[in-house]
């Protein structure tokens, strides 16, 4: 135990004193997430409310809503590109088979009234069908429900041939998407956690670059348990710098981070743990410190691109976005946003901390098995 305990504080220390390594880490994303924030304002403000591809269904309802009033209303037109189907089953096949639209909209009528001047003006009732962690979606919800709020509102004060067909939609999405700088201070973070993965690489290649790794397994202790207290030390340096980073963007230069900080952290826990992970199992598959660090930052590149961490990109191809779906920055940085701009989704949030903590125990077992299978020569060259 006094011997993990030594290997803990060593590694912690040598991190810590470390100013190349403190300024690749920490410092460096703190400068980016300025200078893009600062630099792609403009862009982000130009597209601070996306075009959006969406399919309407209406379920017997007369007069259609989206001829009457959607396609008329420029907020609307502004923010979606509308397809319309008659069946429900086969617009969720379109949605289902394509990447392009964002969500369903159905529109079913609630209650029928025999009156002459029958509307279906408030009278009906929607539901909205997305893809779990998708941003825009939650655009979709909150233009929606302040559509069926203003109708069912305004059909108690007005009667239906009075209702104005006029909605102020501007002002309801601040706060629902986010500029340059809560961007970028959100993948920046996503992002350096995959760089954090060279933490994991240093454990068992420090060993081999030092002359170390011999004497380790000749010694009476368990060589395990020193890589374990290692990587514990990768882990824990790792997350403080990541909270930092979150800390100094959310209160030096007010990126916005959402109320529930707390989820935001424990998030960034579990995803230090898979860094470290997927770190030393590259080690342990590559058995060469050269090839370790290049296969981790082909890794981080691609997946950050993929994710949208450089720029937000439209990716319409099926198997791109299979696997964009897949990589753990990708659902990370969905989780973060789910979190901050639609907390409601609570869903898709426990979704990722599943998949995430699954695939650490994946790693991590295939790690403990790669390491008593490993031969002391092949990390000797």
């Amino acid at each position: 135990m006094r011997a993990a305990v030594k290997a803990f504080l060593y590694t912690l220390k040598e991190n810590a004193m470390s100013i190349p390594l403190l300024s690749i880490m920490l410092i460096f994303p703190i400068i980016l997430i300025f200078i893009l924030g600062t630099a792609l304002s403009g862009y982000f403000k130009q597209v601070d409310i996306p075009k959006m591809n969406i399919i309407i269904v209406e379920v017997n309802l007369k007069p259609s809503i989206y001829d009457t009033i959607l396609k008329y209303d420029k907020t609307f037109t502004k923010l979606f590109n509308a397809e319309v189907f008659a069946s429900k089953s086969a617009a969720l096949k379109k949605f289902s088979s394509s990447n392009k639209y964002v969500a369903v909209v159905t529109f079913k009528e609630h209650q029928r009234n025999n009156h002459s001047n029958y509307s279906p003006f408030g009278n009906f009732d929607i539901e909205i069908t997305s893809k779990g962690g998708s941003q825009e979606a939650g655009f979709v919800k909150v233009y929606f429900n302040i559509f069926a709020n203003y109708y069912k509102f305004a059909r108690s004060i007005y009667s239906p041939s009075d209702i104005p067909k006029s909605i102020n939609f501007e002002s309801a999405f601040s706060g629902h998407f986010p500029r340059a700088l809560d961007y970028y201070a959100v993948a920046m973070v996503v992002m350096m956690a995959l760089y954090g993965s060279f933490g994991g690489i240093a454990v068992i290649e420090e060993e081999r670059k030092q002359n170390t790794l011999i004497r380790l397994f000749a010694s009476p202790k368990n060589p395990q348990i020193i890589f374990v207290s290692k990587a514990f030390a990768q882990m824990v340096f790792l997350y403080i710098q990541l909270c930092l980073i979150v800390l100094f963007s959310k209160y030096i230069y007010q990126a916005n981070w959402g109320e529930n900080l707390w989820i935001i952290f424990l998030l960034l826990f579990i995803y230090s743990i898979f860094a470290i992970l997927f770190g030393i199992f590259i080690a342990l598959i590559s058995k060469n410190y050269i090839l370790s660090n290049v296969i981790v930052s082909s890794f981080a590149v691609i997946s950050t691109f993929l994710a949208g961490g450089y720029v937000r990109i439209d990716i319409s191809t099926k198997f791109l976005s299979f696997l964009r779906d897949i990589l753990p920055n990708c659902a990370v940085q969905s989780a973060f946003f789910t979190i901050i701009y639609n907390p409601s989704e609570i869903t898709h949030v426990k979704n990722v901390f599943v998949y995430l903590s699954l695939l650490c125990l994946i790693i991590a077992l295939t790690s403990i098995l790669l390491m008593r299978k490993v031969k002391l020569w092949q990390f000797s060259r």
